[in-house]
């Protein structure tokens, strides 16, 4: 293991001022700007050999390289190729992390941009698999996996005596917002180097010649939205094709004087597929549920470019049949609705195994708390409380989000996700409690235990623990089984029926 030298100072706004990253902003509001954006910017300083970003991880910041290089290899050594675990923090070099994210299920109208698919982050173009490139003062790199939430796709390690500004997720975006420079050279960078594998990850553009996607590259046009923003409004005219390739979108229709989810899209999902077969208005709403980015592609441009390929036109028709055969039960059955609505606004459309607890018929017997301490050492890795929709419990247990956010920044890389598996786990001999993980989930479902001791300052040991799906109990989540009354259920949300047959 390379130990890589801990420095890592807020930027002074001296610093960044003469920067090339901040010359696309008016100089009357370039101090305003700087001021906002330089608490989301630390220097940080590496010695020769650290790593910076490993294969296969998450981050969420982008770097700029002020003084020295660093080597970008594509595809992990042979050495390193059976490494069973994808790891948090992005910016320590255990040997174990490695690898990429586990495939995900296949949902109707869905891309497969979730499971497995690893995005070139913005890497140079010239980056061949097990050989080197060297990337000088001045380059920027990361910044596609920290807006796309894609896995990190080379490892980045220091070639010499490194200062690199890391730009954080919040930070990236004011600057993208403020400096239509700096956005036009991330968008041109993405065209160029990250968006035909962005293509390919889809289903519907898999069997489409390269001519295709060169030609779609040129005609896109890329799009940010903020949360809450309306991408495209029920009812107006259905002008493009939109692949979404970062953030989740609402699919809504409308009822009367409120609003009925129908169903949700991420990155790889696409939609107006309505405005290339019909020329009819729009039979959704999108809205963006979170910072989204969006590829847009014009109906005239998609119907020229897709003439050629029959196959597109047939999967485009029974991807609107399916949508719309969702928006017709929607508006039948508008408390389906109330589900997903639900799911949208709590955060559990995230979650690959979210604990549920039926209230009607649990009694409070306390046998799923005490089934998994058994099978933790007799610490219960969830609480039995939570927030409560109808006669549905969620209780503090970890989703295994699809994203998890918890794994960027370890410190040690003690929180990890194995390859192909669900769990995200903690490997407690090496968290050192310094609650990153914990304060990073959204939905406060990794807990910090006092394990009785005291640090030399005199401040108590405490480590992170979380649901872990009893990874190493045959008979699989304890919760789910020792419940004597069917009580306890795990679902995914990515799978809309089971969500709405399951809480109906």
């Amino acid at each position: 293991m390379n130990p890589r030298l801990q420095v890592m100072v807020p930027a002074e706004a001296e610093q960044l001022r003469g920067l090339a990253l901040f010359a696309g902003i008016p100089e009357k509001a370039r101090d305003k700007v700087i001021e906002k954006v330089r608490r989301y910017i630390h220097v940080v300083a590496f010695n020769p050999g650290d790593v910076v970003l490993r294969e296969g991880e998450y981050s969420d910041s982008a770097y700029c390289i002020v003084e020295g290089a660093v080597e970008v290899v594509l595809g992990a050594p042979a050495a390193e190729a059976t490494r069973p675990e994808v790891r948090g923090g992005a910016h320590v070099p255990p040997p174990q992390r490695a690898g990429a994210r586990p495939e995900a299920e296949v949902m109707v109208g869905r891309g497969r941009g979730t499971g497995g698919t690893v995005i070139l982050s913005a890497m140079p173009a010239d980056v061949v698999p097990g050989q080197r490139t060297i990337l000088e003062a001045g380059e920027i790199f990361g910044e596609i996996g920290a807006l796309s939430r894609y896995p990190v796709s080379a490892t980045v390690r220091a070639e010499t005596p490194l200062t690199l500004l890391q730009i954080r997720l919040p930070g990236l975006r004011m600057l993208l917002a403020a400096s239509k420079e700096f956005k036009k050279f991330l968008d041109e960078r993405y065209r160029a180097r990250t968006m035909a594998r962005h293509l390919r990850s889809v289903p519907l553009f898999e069997k489409v010649d390269d001519e295709f996607v060169e030609r779609v590259k040129e005609k896109a046009e890329l799009l940010s939205f903020e949360p809450g923003q309306v991408i495209v409004e029920e009812g107006t005219p259905a002008d493009s094709f939109y692949l979404v390739r970062g953030g989740y979108v609402k699919v809504s229709v409308r009822a009367g004087s409120s609003d009925l989810a129908v169903t949700y899209l991420r990155k790889g999902d696409y939609a107006g597929e309505a405005a290339l077969l019909l020329d009819e208005a729009w039979p959704f709403t999108l809205q963006a549920l979170e910072h989204v980015e969006i590829v847009r592609i014009g109906k005239d441009d998609f119907k020229t470019l897709a003439a050629r390929y029959p196959h597109l036109e047939e999967s485009l028709w029974a991807e609107m049949l399916a949508r719309l055969k969702l928006r017709g039960a929607a508006s039948r059955n508008p408390v389906s609705s109330e589900y997903l609505q639900m799911a949208m606004e709590t955060g559990l459309i995230h979650g690959e195994s979210v604990l549920l607890i039926d209230l009607s018929t649990c009694t409070r017997c306390d046998e799923c708390v005490r089934g998994c301490a058994d099978a933790h050492g007799g610490e219960p890795r969830f609480i039995r409380e939570g927030q409560k929709y109808r006669h549905w419990l969620v209780p503090t247990a970890c989703y295994q989000c699809t994203d998890p956010v918890c794994m960027v920044d370890c410190p040690t890389g003690a929180i990890t996700r194995s390859i192909g598996t669900l769990e995200v786990t903690i490997n407690e001999p090496t968290c050192i409690g310094c609650s990153n993980c914990a304060n990073r989930c959204p939905w406060n479902n990794i807990i910090m235990v006092d394990r009785g001791e005291k640090r030399p300052d005199g401040k108590p040991v405490e480590v992170a623990t979380k649901c872990d799906l009893c990874l190493a109990r045959p008979e699989g989540p304890a919760c789910v089984q020792m419940c004597p009354h069917g009580s306890a259920v795990r679902i995914s949300f990515k799978d809309l029926e089971r969500v709405t047959a399951t809480l109906r």
